[in-house]
C-alpha cells in the first residue's frame, strides 16, 4: 500500500512539473507574441504588406548637356541594343545543344549507357550543333549590317575579358580561403582553383554584341528565331537573341568642320582663302563620356548624394544594363544629369495602385561656346602647321614635323566664364570604344589628360607680370625704381642668375636700351635679371602669398574632371631664398596651368579683382579683391602692351630672315600679352616596358607660353587668352601665331569686331 501511494506521490510531481514547464513555455511564448505584436509589430506588418506589394520601374531621361548658346551638346536617343548570353559566346551553347540532341536520339539507350559512350555519342552531333551556331552568327552579322569577322572579334574580346575576370575572381578566393584555414588550423592549407570556381556574374549574364540598332533591325532580330533552323521536334537550333530597348548618348558637335583663314597666318604657312579643317573629339575632355558599367563606387556616391532623401536613393539607383557618367561633366554633374524612375506600387490583396511619375535629369548649362571651342581647336591642329615642329620655329629639340601637345583657355574677363577649354590630342568617343590602348596607354602624347586644368607646368616669364605687381603693392619694389642688367645677378658669378640674352647673345638689355631698366621696359624685353632682383626682395614668404592670391594652390571645382593646383616649393612647401630668386621668373619649384594663366592675366586685366574661373553657367560667382595697388596695375598694363605693339617687345614679331611680321595681326582689337618659355623636365619612358634598360628621352626642352587679354581698340580688356604648348620652344614663335588665330576665332564668332566673316565662318561652319 505504502509503495502505490509513493508511485501515485511520484505520479502527481511529475504532472505538477509538466503543468508547469508547458505553463512556462506559454509564458515565454506570450511574451514573445508581445514583443512581436507591440515592439516589433510595426517592422512586421510592413514586411507583410511588402509580401502583398509588386512594384514596377518606369524608365526615366537623362538631362542634357548645352553650351552657352543653348546649342545641345548631349542628349539621349533612344536605341536598341542586341545581346547574346555569355555560353552562346563560349561554345558551350552548342555544346549543350549537341548533349541534347544526342540524349534525343537515343533515348532508350541513354540510361544504361557509360558515361564514356555517351561522349561519344555526343562527339557524334557536335559539329552539327557548331554549324547551327555558325549559321547564327552570320545571320546576326547580316541582320546588324556588320562583317562577320567584327562580330568574331567583339566575341573573342568579350570571351578573353570574362576569363580574365573570373581568373581574377576565383584566384582572390582561393587566396582568401587558403588564409582562413590557416588561421582556423595553424597550418598550410593548399586549395586548388577546382574547389573555389563558380560562375561570375559576367558568366551568367547576356552581352551587348551589336549597340545602337535602327527600328527595322530591331524587329529583325526579334524574328531570327522564326527564321531558324528547326530539329525533328520543332525546336528552333539557333539561340535566342536578346534585343534591349536603352538609350544611347548622343553628342551632336563631337566632329566639326571649321572653316579657317589661312591669309592671316605667319608667311611661311600663309596661304590664300579659307581652308576646312575636321576637328574631331571637341570638348571630349569637358564634355566626358558614359559607360555601361556600373561600380561599386558609383553605387556608394550616389548614397551619398541622395543620403538625405530615401525617394530619391531609391529612384535614382542602378539597375543592371544602367549608364553611368565617366570623366567630364557627364560624371561630375552625374547628380545633376541623372533623372529619377518612376514607381507603379500594386498591391495585390486590394488590386490598389500608387504610381510616382518618373523625373528626367535636369539639363546643364555650360559657358563654352562649341563653335569657338571647335576654332580653337582647329587652330591647334598639327594639319594647320602652327601646331607641328617647323623650320621657323627655331627653340624645339624635336624633329620637324613633330605634332605638338598642347592647351588653350579663353576667359570672359568681367565674369570669368570660359568660353573655351581646349586639349591636344583629344579622341573620339568611337575611338575611345574601339581603341582604348590607344589612348589610356599612351604613355608620351597621353592623350586622356586635360592638359588645360588637369597637368601643372613651369610657368616661365608670363609670371613677371604678376611678380611685378605684386612687389609694388608689398612696398619692396618702387614705382620709379629702375635696376640694372648686368647680364647675371650676381657681379662675380656670371654662371648663375643669368639673364637670357647674356645667354644667347652675350650682351645686355641696359646696352640695348642705353639705361637702366623700369618695370614696364623690363617686362617689354622680358629682362631676367630685373626680375630676379624683385623676386629676391620680395623673399620667400611674401612671394609665395602672391602665388596663392593668384590661384597656384586651389581648386575650380568645376565638376569636369582632375584639377591640378599647381605648385609652390618643395615636397614640404620649403622655398629657399635661390629657390625664391629662381620663381621670379617662373622657375624652380613652382608650377600651374593654363587655366591658372588666363585667370591670373584677368584678375590683372580687372584691376586686381579675381573672379574664379567657372563653366557651370548656373554656378554663382566667387570674387576676391586682391587689393593690387593701382599704380602697379598700370605699370603692367603698359609692360604688357609694349611688349606685344613695341618693336622690341618679346611678343611683337616674327622674324624671316630680314623680314619682320607682327605676330598678332586682326584690325580694330587692342592687345595686352607675354611671352614665356620654360625649361621643362624631360619624359623618359622605358621603350619596351621591359626594362631594365636605360630609359629613352622621348621629350626635352622648353615649354611654349604666350598669355594675351584682348578688347576692342580703345576699350578695357574683354577676353583672357593662355595658350601652352609642350615641348615647343619659343613662346612668341609657336604659342604668339596660335594666340594670334585665337583672337581672330573670337572675331569669327562675333565676340570682337573684325573685318566681316564669309557665312559658313560666322555660324561656325558646324559639321
Amino acid at each position: 500500500m505504502a509503495e502505490s501511494s509513493n508511485r501515485f506521490g511520484m505520479f502527481h510531481r511529475r504532472l505538477a512539473l509538466l503543468l508547469c514547464l508547458t505553463a512556462l513555455g506559454f509564458v515565454v511564448l506570450s511574451a514573445r507574441l508581445a514583443v512581436l505584436t507591440t515592439v516589433k509589430g510595426d517592422d512586421l506588418r510592413a514586411d507583410a504588406e511588402k509580401a502583398l506589394v509588386t512594384t514596377q520601374w518606369t524608365p526615366t531621361a537623362r538631362g542634357r548637356i548645352l553650351d552657352a548658346k543653348g546649342r545641345i551638346l548631349a542628349h539621349d536617343m533612344p536605341s536598341y541594343d542586341v545581346a547574346v548570353d555569355f555560353e552562346v559566346i563560349s561554345g558551350e551553347w552548342a555544346r549543350r545543344q549537341a548533349s541534347r540532341a544526342a540524349r534525343t536520339a537515343n533515348r532508350a539507350a541513354w540510361a544504361d549507357a557509360e558515361r564514356s559512350a555517351r561522349e561519344r555519342l555526343i562527339e557524334e552531333v557536335t559539329p552539327a550543333a557548331e554549324a547551327d551556331l555558325r549559321g547564327f552568327w552570320k545571320r546576326l552579322a547580316e541582320i546588324a549590317q556588320t562583317p562577320l569577322e567584327e562580330i568574331d572579334q567583339r566575341a573573342a574580346d568579350i570571351l578573353r575579358d570574362v576569363q580574365t575576370r573570373a581568373a581574377t575572381v576565383w584566384e582572390r578566393e582561393r587566396e582568401r580561403r587558403e588564409a582562413e584555414l590557416r588561421a582556423k588550423t595553424g597550418k598550410d592549407v593548399t586549395v586548388s582553383l577546382g574547389q573555389v570556381a563558380r560562375p561570375v556574374r559576367e558568366q551568367r549574364r547576356p552581352h551587348v554584341m551589336v549597340r545602337g540598332v535602327t527600328d527595322e533591325q530591331a524587329f529583325a532580330f526579334r524574328r531570327m528565331l522564326d527564321a531558324a533552323p528547326v530539329s525533328s521536334d520543332g525546336t528552333p537550333r539557333w539561340p535566342q537573341v536578346r534585343v534591349i530597348d536603352t538609350t544611347r548618348r548622343v553628342y551632336p558637335f563631337e566632329s566639326m568642320t571649321v572653316p579657317i583663314n589661312l591669309a592671316t597666318f605667319p608667311s611661311p604657312e600663309r596661304r590664300a582663302g579659307m581652308q576646312e579643317v575636321a576637328v574631331q573629339g571637341v570638348a571630349t575632355h569637358i564634355l566626358g563620356w558614359m559607360r555601361s558599367r556600373v561600380f561599386k563606387e558609383d553605387e556608394d556616391r550616389r548614397r551619398t548624394l541622395a543620403s538625405d532623401d530615401g525617394e530619391a536613393m531609391s529612384r535614382g539607383q542602378y539597375f543592371e544594363g544602367d549608364s553611368v557618367g565617366q570623366a567630364g561633366a557627364e560624371e561630375g554633374y552625374e547628380g545633376t544629369l541623372r533623372g529619377l524612375r518612376g514607381r507603379v506600387l500594386t498591391h495585390l490583396d486590394t488590386g490598389e495602385r500608387e504610381e510616382t511619375p518618373s523625373a528626367a535629369g535636369r539639363d546643364l548649362r555650360l559657358t563654352i561656346d562649341i563653335a569657338l571651342q571647335a576654332r580653337v581647336q582647329a587652330v591647334m591642329s598639327p594639319d594647320l602647321g602652327l601646331a607641328k615642329v617647323r623650320e621657323w620655329h627655331k627653340g624645339s629639340l624635336l624633329p620637324v614635323g613633330t605634332p605638338l601637345n598642347g592647351a588653350a583657355a579663353v576667359l570672359d574677363v568681367p565674369t570669368g566664364r570660359i568660353l573655351a577649354m581646349v586639349t591636344t590630342p583629344s579622341f573620339t568617343r568611337e575611338q575611345l570604344r574601339d581603341e582604348p590602348k590607344v589612348i589610356f596607354k599612351d604613355r608620351v602624347d597621353q592623350p586622356w589628360v586635360n592638359r588645360a586644368i588637369g597637368a601643372p607646368y613651369p610657368p616661365g616669364s608670363i609670371v613677371k607680370a604678376l611678380m611685378l605687381s605684386g612687389a609694388i603693392t608689398s612696398g619692396t619694389h618702387r614705382i620709379d625704381r629702375t635696376i640694372e642688367c648686368t647680364g647675371h645677378l650676381y657681379p662675380d658669378r656670371a654662371d648663375i642668375f643669368r639673364c637670357w640674352i647674356y645667354k644667347q647673345f652675350h650682351t645686355t638689355h641696359q646696352a640695348q636700351l642705353g639705361h637702366p631698366l623700369e618695370g614696364p621696359e623690363a617686362l617689354m624685353v622680358s629682362c631676367n635679371v630685373f626680375f630676379y632682383t624683385v623676386a629676391r626682395d620680395l623673399g620667400p614668404a611674401v612671394l609665395a602669398s602672391w602665388y596663392r592670391r593668384f590661384g597656384v594652390g586651389q581648386r575650380w571645382d568645376l565638376g569636369i574632371g582632375p584639377e591640378a593646383v599647381g605648385t609652390l616649393g618643395g615636397p614640404k612647401g620649403e622655398i629657399s631664398k635661390g629657390d625664391a630668386i629662381h620663381m621670379g621668373i617662373g622657375q624652380g619649384p613652382v608650377s600651374w596651368t593654363p587655366l591658372h594663366a588666363a585667370d591670373a592675366y584677368a584678375t590683372l586685366a580687372r584691376g586686381g579683382l579675381r573672379i574664379t574661373p567657372r563653366i557651370n553657367a548656373d554656378a554663382p560667382a566667387r570674387a576676391e579683391d586682391l587689393r593690387i595697388d593701382p599704380s602697379a596695375l598700370a605699370a603692367v598694363a603698359e609692360g604688357l602692351r609694349l611688349a606685344v605693339n613695341e618693336r622690341r617687345g618679346t611678343g611683337h614679331h616674327l622674324q624671316f630672315g630680314e623680314v619682320l611680321e607682327p605676330i598678332f595681326n586682326a584690325p580694330g582689337v587692342d592687345v595686352w600679352g607675354k611671352t614665356g618659355t620654360a625649361e621643362a623636365p624631360e619624359i623618359a619612358i622605358d621603350p619596351d616596358g621591359a626594362g631594365p634598360r636605360p630609359k629613352e628621352v622621348v621629350r626635352e626642352g622648353d615649354h611654349s607660353w604666350f598669355v594675351v587679354t584682348v578688347g576692342p581698340s580703345g576699350r578695357p580688356p574683354r577676353y583672357s587668352i593662355a595658350v601652352m604648348m609642350e615641348y615647343a620652344g619659343s613662346g612668341g614663335r609657336v604659342s604668339g601665331p596660335i594666340c594670334n588665330q585665337i583672337i581672330h576665332a573670337l572675331i569669327a564668332e562675333g565676340y570682337l569686331p573684325g573685318a566681316a566673316q564669309p557665312p559658313e565662318a560666322a555660324n561656325g561652319g558646324h559639321g
